[in-house]
């Protein structure tokens, strides 16, 4: 039973009423005239592309649409793809113009449609295969209104719906709904858990499906596998490769790979080279993929000779490497410290003629940051191409503005905005810090920061930070220090880095009380100073030789249990030794301190990151 109906008597009398009006004179003025265009069609039967030329050809939305359903309703006759994708467009303009479902279901009814549960449930269709889904789920809590309980198909298409907007507990609520479920009630349901690699609900599925006699296709199947191997969840990955034998799915070298894989991220290589020489014994042989999967565990767990021997062992097999195994190469060189080697795995891609991809691009850009050769980024910045996504935007302007190329990075910036990428946080983070170190005057760059807040997107406290920072580190302290206080008083999120760079800015134009109660003030909007925010303002009290005040945050310090770096504890030293009372009131703290200093570097460095 496809539906349940509960009609009142004065609904059924109206519907009863309402017969499908003859689409006589629609389509054609012969046929108005004539009157004869529905014989002729009972005569002749239907065919997808007489029906498809019809659909095209009618001069009005809400005629194709009653025209459409009219069809749907004649014996055998099913609409094919084409049909439904000509009716994507005409209902999204039906909704446009009348604004609600509702208005379209009753100009459907006034044109003389019988509003019948067929009639609602192609439409729900219509909105869901044209990917509207907020339409979809106003036909779908309209069908109560008219007495219809939605069927299995119904529901299924629902809960595709919920799970594309995320609402995964309701789209399980409504899979759970389904009184009699088939096979694609599971399929939708295993293709969006699995999708979130929630191994958990994923096994509760199986097991229903299992239990009420339906089995996953082969592509399912290497979903559910890929979960549990991913997962460390070994053992239900053996028993869906079970499954998958007794259901007569083949066991391909893939998923082998996969279990070796699995073994890895459980922890358990030996396992996973047992499995690779099982693999061998059996006559399937390994390809590129499970070499890729070796190579990547060996590594991941710090089996540097073993991963190598995998790397000789792809040479002597002659296997050509894919962008995969490049980039899993590119990435175990940066890890070991080869960074040349790393750059030249790169160069060879188009030797190799394969094209780089984005993890490509992150692995080099860390492997340039990790070796300090920052010389080197803008010879990577061209070869970016169409091949710059966010991420990889967002962590080359991150690169480029350390590294001192403010240029290249706002050339990243206008690439990116040129793609019509969908610009975050981070990104104006990093392009304004590169106006900020990249000369550009204070006046502009707070201009942008301004222009950017009222975007109202989201902004968290590491956009804030870094242009007070940008501005502290260019000496423009007054400005920055004006944008810190309006961030306060607009409430906007600051956290510990804020008022860190703050403070830092305080010290470093010589406003020490200042710098004091912006500490105060931390205190009092309820974030904890940490050990480097101790740190820049201790640095600053001992350059300018305030001792009272120095003891004062060194019992703060001993107090919340906060260990200051050795640079700090050397200034500190330095500062009291001149005086025998503090140094006893302090001894017992100073004989912990170490004494191999370290004094090279600048006490009150601090940057953020952009990215």
């Amino acid at each position: 039973m496809l539906w349940r109906c509960s009609w009142v008597k004065q609904r059924r009398k109206i519907l009863n009423a309402l017969s499908f009006s003859s689409i006589d004179g629609q389509f054609s003025p012969k046929a108005r005239e004539t009157g004869e265009f529905s014989r002729r069609v009972a005569l002749k039967p239907l065919t997808h592309d007489d029906v498809y030329s019809r659909l095209r050809e009618s001069p009005s939305d809400l005629k194709t649409l009653s025209f459409f359903f009219w069809c749907a309703k004649q014996n055998n006759y099913f609409h094919d793809d084409r049909a439904f994708d000509h009716m994507v467009g005409v209902v999204e303009k039906l909704a446009r113009r009348y604004k609600s479902v509702d208005r379209v279901v009753e100009e459907l009814r006034l044109s003389g449609c019988a509003i019948k549960p067929r009639v609602l449930l192609l439409l729900l269709e219509i909105f869901w295969r044209g990917h509207l889904y907020d339409k979809a789920i106003e036909v779908y809590k309209g069908m109560s209104s008219f007495g219809y309980v939605p069927n299995t198909r119904a529901m299924n298409m629902m809960m595709d719906v919920l799970f594309k907007y995320d609402l995964v507990d309701r789209a399980l609520e409504v899979f759970e709904g389904i009184r009699v479920r088939n096979f694609f009630s599971f399929d939708i349901a295993l293709s969006h858990l699995c999708s979130r690699r929630d191994s958990v609900k994923v096994k509760i599925v199986l097991k229903m499906m299992i239990r009420e006699g339906f089995y996953p296709n082969s592509e399912r199947f290497g979903q559910i596998l890929g979960v549990f191997c991913r997962t460390g969840c070994v053992a239900q990955g053996f028993q869906v490769v079970a499954l998958m034998v007794c259901s007569g799915v083949s066991v391909s070298v893939n998923v082998w790979s996969m279990l070796v894989s699995g073994f890895f991220r459980s922890g358990e290589p030996q396992k996973a080279v047992d499995l690779f020489n099982k693999m061998i014994q059996i006559g399937c042989s390994p390809n590129l993929v499970t070499y890729t999967s070796l190579l990547k565990g060996f590594m991941d767990l710090g089996m540097v000779d073993e991963a190598f021997s995998v790397l000789s062992r792809v040479q002597s097999k002659g296997l050509a490497p894919d962008i995969v195994l490049c980039n899993v190469m590119i990435h175990t060189f940066t890890r070991l410290g080869r960074f040349q080697e790393a750059r030249n795995v790169f160069t060879s891609l188009k030797k190799r003629k394969l094209v780089a991809d984005r993890y490509t691009f992150a692995s080099v850009v860390s492997s340039v940051c990790l070796s300090r050769e920052f010389d080197l980024l803008p010879s990577f910045a061209d070869g970016i191409g169409t091949e710059l996504d966010l991420v990889t935007g967002n962590s080359l302007i991150n690169c480029f503005s350390k590294s001192g190329h403010g240029s290249y990075a706002l050339k990243v910036f206008c690439n990116m905005s040129n793609k019509d990428l969908a610009l975050d946080c981070y990104t104006y983070t990093g392009f304004l810090t590169a106006l900020c170190l990249g000369g550009a005057p204070a006046r502009d760059a707070v201009g942008i920061y301004e222009k950017i807040i009222r975007k109202k997107i989201r902004l968290d406290a590491h956009f804030h930070t870094a242009m007070i920072d940008g501005l502290v580190e260019v000496g423009e302290y007054n400005t920055a220090l004006r944008l810190f206080n309006r961030c306060i008083l607009e409430k906007y999120p600051l956290d510990v880095v804020s008022y860190t760079v703050a403070i830092k800015g305080l010290v470093r134009a010589k406003r020490i009380d200042e710098a004091c109660s912006v500490l105060s003030k931390m205190r009092e909007a309820g974030v904890m100073p940490n050990r480097r925010t101790y740190r820049t303002i201790i640095s600053g009290l001992c350059e300018e030789k305030e001792k009272d005040k120095v003891k004062k945050i060194l019992w703060e310090c001993i107090e919340e249990g906060v260990e200051l770096d050795p640079n700090t504890k050397f200034k500190v030293l330095c500062l009291l030794s001149r005086y025998h009372r503090d140094v006893s009131e302090f001894r017992s703290v100073f004989e912990k301190w170490t004494y191999n200093f370290d004094v090279s570097g600048s006490c009150d460095e601090l940057s953020v990151s952009s990215g």
